[in-house]
């Protein structure tokens, strides 16, 4: 979507209006001396680094996850190829989305010409749409493994066509952020001194942001929320293992295992609400709310670029509540690197051996990493 600019909310007076006293020498002067970007050069570098230090942590992150799933075949499992897809769709934001909407959250008007317009947004839309259905669907699968553990597991061929449904959902979203946005220019007596990405038609605008608002933000953080709410039930309601009879150390470690699964439950439900409801509130702002110029500036200049930054939060935040949290993901790293630093280590420690004399010591066989991992880890 779009960010409505204060520049774009004043159109009217720089558009060749007969109002305007202004000659256009001047009108351009004002617009290259104070309009070119919305912030100080203090709040522009805060902005920056906040968003570099965002998009560093999702590559980082996002990339470990997709690298320990394809790397160790047990962890090939249906439940971490959900996994897998959310970790690529928040690359995706993390590549696509994070610089874009930086760039056009700190300068005025749109530097890069109609195609990336379009394009911009529309990856936008696709990636963080389809981040949004994964984590629904990795909550319904978290569902039926711990609430209904006897249910067939889902095959290869469901996990296939629910992360199709999930992508194409999200490319059928897409199709009115392409038709409803594009370049336009304002211009003072012919003279075009700014370009603008903007949306053409306010009206469709505020129905396409409502029906963003219910599928990707309402609906899937009830769905979440109560398929969550049902797992903490289930959990809680698990008899201790021994019953009565069990010793009071069990029963204490059974108690503290019950509740680390429920905080991370309600963990993983705040973040969700807490990290996407300042940017979809902002849009129901800018399309509902009788708010004046000056309100709408200061949103634009510093209250839009901060909860974009939190909706991106989610995205960095994403490989940390399901992948280093989860015990088999914990391993599977430790695994990975304690093995690739011990071949380091081996292959210097053979070379400095080549050196010596040789000696009737036995090979040094590397520990083969084994990761248990069953086909519905409900760990968190």
């Amino acid at each position: 979507m779009s960010t409505p600019s204060p520049l774009e909310l004043e159109r009217s007076n720089f558009t060749g209006s007969e109002d305007i006293a202004m000659n256009s020498s001047e009108v351009l002067s004002k617009i290259y001396a104070d309009a070119r970007f919305k912030q100080s050069t203090a709040i522009i570098a805060l902005f920056i680094l906040s968003y570099v230090l965002t998009f560093a942590l999702c590559i980082v992150g996002n990339s470990m996850v997709c690298f320990v799933i394809l790397k160790i075949p047990r962890m090939r499992t249906v439940t971490n190829y959900f996994l897998l897809n959310l970790a690529v769709s928040d690359l995706l934001v993390a590549i696509f989305c994070m610089p874009f909407t930086l760039l056009d959250n700190i300068v005025r008007g749109w530097p890069l010409g109609n195609v990336m317009c379009k394009l911009t947004p529309a990856v936008t839309v696709v990636s963080v749409v389809a981040s949004v259905f994964t984590l629904v669907a990795i909550a319904v699968d978290r569902y039926y493994s711990v609430v209904h553990p006897t249910e067939p597991k889902p095959s290869t061929r469901t996990l296939i066509q629910t992360v199709a449904v999930i992508w194409g959902l999200s490319f059928v979203i897409m199709i009115p952020q392409v038709l409803l946005i594009e370049e336009g220019v304002m211009s003072y007596k012919n003279t075009i001194f700014l370009h603008l990405c903007m949306e053409t038609s306010p009206l469709w605008s505020k129905v396409y942001s409502t029906i963003i608002f219910l599928c990707c933000y309402i609906t899937p953080m009830a769905v979440i929320a109560c398929l969550y709410a049902k797992i903490g039930f289930t959990v809680w309601a698990k008899p201790t293992p021994g019953g009565d009879r069990a010793p009071k150390e069990i029963k204490e470690q059974d108690f503290r295992k019950k509740v680390k699964v429920i905080k991370m439950l309600m963990v993983v439900v705040i973040l969700f609400a807490f990290s996407w409801l300042p940017l979809q509130t902002i849009f129901m702002l800018y399309d509902y709310g009788d708010l004046s110029v000056h309100t709408k500036e200061v949103m634009d200049i510093y209250v839009y670029p901060v909860a974009h930054w939190l909706s991106y939060c989610n995205s960095c935040m994403n490989p940390i509540i399901y992948g280093y949290f989860n015990q088999n993901f914990r391993n599977a790293f430790k695994s990975i690197f304690s093995s690739r630093y011990l071949e380091f280590f081996y292959k210097r420690k053979s070379v400095k051996d080549s050196r010596r004399p040789m000696n009737n010591q036995g090979d040094v066989d590397l520990i083969e990493i084994k990761t248990g991992q069953n086909d519905h880890d409900c760990n968190l």
